[in-house]
């Protein structure tokens, strides 16, 4: 394999490709496949889940409602979609790293241990005598702590909260892209344990597998771990013949042992015309996108480097153009807006969103 088939193996090995025998998976076993997915942009998420069972939206807020998956700050302090059972595993490999990473941060808005201690008992006790909470209930929740008022004081305190693994979102906010807060201790009775040498090992597992052909680099990125961490971890499973190494460009990379055999078969298929959201793992999973997204277009896609990204439209198995819904309540769906030099077939793009799971 080369770095010009490397976009279109990771296209099927993160879903978005399905061979014509394969079994539609649901948004539970999407979700543990990918390992997380980013849900800054929670219906973005939804649809990039939606794309890979070939199902709906509702399908997959249903999958939210009944707790299969959830929603918290899992890596590199951005947050994410896992599988509810998996959350304390992932939490423990990553939350307390988290947490020193924005100490001083916390410090400044004067929330130490007996103010996040306080927020704890006030969260358990509202969860516990009224339900889930959006955000703004669990804030009112805090009033007697009078934090302050200040974003700062109101993310850090719930993502503190969230981090040692105290609250996590659940269920949807019914008719808006947004979640809920419940109790993780209730919401999730039975999860998944291991230790720490264990999960990392599944967490690369799983990232490999998932997102291949990968480097360590991509690895520790997406993670936000060291190498010191990610490298042995990887090489244990690449021993273990449950992923393997092959060389792109004279990089050692590591993907599922079976995914030459599966872009052989469906090359072809890799290279459809794909609406993908803006944060979808096949651009956001890697530390070097260059595969898919041509640097000199990057900046089309995240201006400003602020880490907003837009949707992207994929074809031939690289980023075209970016694109969105059209403001216009009849006519084309979609705006697009090609990268220099990079040909559009508008029509196919709308053929495409006539059957897409964020028009439905």
């Amino acid at each position: 394999m080369d770095s010009l088939h490397a976009s279109a193996a990771r296209l099927i090995a993160q879903g978005l490709v399905a061979s014509p025998d394969s079994t539609i998976g649901t948004a539970e076993s999407v979700v543990e496949h990918l390992g997380c997915v980013q849900a800054q942009s929670l219906g973005g998420a939804l649809v990039s889940i939606a794309l890979r069972t070939g199902t709906s939206v509702a399908a997959v807020r249903a999958a939210m409602d009944s707790g299969e998956i959830v929603r918290t700050w899992t890596q590199r302090g951005t947050i994410h979609l896992t599988t509810a059972k998996d959350l304390g595993w992932i939490l423990s490999l990553t939350g307390q790293r988290t947490l020193k990473s924005v100490a001083k941060r916390r410090e400044v808005f004067g929330i130490d241990d007996a103010m996040v201690d306080a927020a704890a008992e006030l969260a358990e006790d509202a969860i516990r005598d009224r339900g889930p909470l959006t955000r703004q209930e669990l804030l009112d929740a805090f009033e007697p702590l009078r934090a302050g008022e200040e974003y700062g004081h109101e993310r850090y305190l719930i993502t503190t909260l969230a981090l040692r693994n105290i609250i996590v979102q659940g269920p949807m906010v019914e008719s808006k892209d947004d979640m809920k807060y419940v109790l993780t201790a209730d919401w999730i009775p039975s999860p998944v344990e291991h230790d720490a040498e264990t999960g990392l090992h599944e967490w690369m597992r799983r990232y490999v597998l998932s997102h291949g052909p990968v480097t360590v680099d991509d690895a520790a990125r997406w993670t936000a771990l060291p190498k010191t961490q990610v490298r042995p971890a990887i090489a244990e499973a690449a021993s273990a013949g449950e992923i393997i190494a092959v060389s792109i460009d004279g990089r050692e990379h590591f993907q599922a042992p079976d995914l030459e055999d599966r872009l052989h078969e469906g090359q072809a298929r890799a290279g459809a015309l794909m609406l993908l959201p803006g944060f979808d793992e096949m651009i956001l999973g890697y530390k070097d996108r260059s595969a898919t997204l041509d640097p000199a277009h990057e900046k089309r896609v995240v201006p400003g480097g602020n880490g907003m990204f837009k949707n992207t439209l994929i074809d031939g198995s690289r980023a075209r153009a970016t694109w969105k819904r059209s403001p216009r309540k009849t006519g084309p769906l979609l705006t697009v807006e090609p990268f220099a030099g990079e040909p559009v077939d508008v029509e196919r793009a709308e053929a495409v969103a006539a059957s897409h799971p964020a028009f439905a």
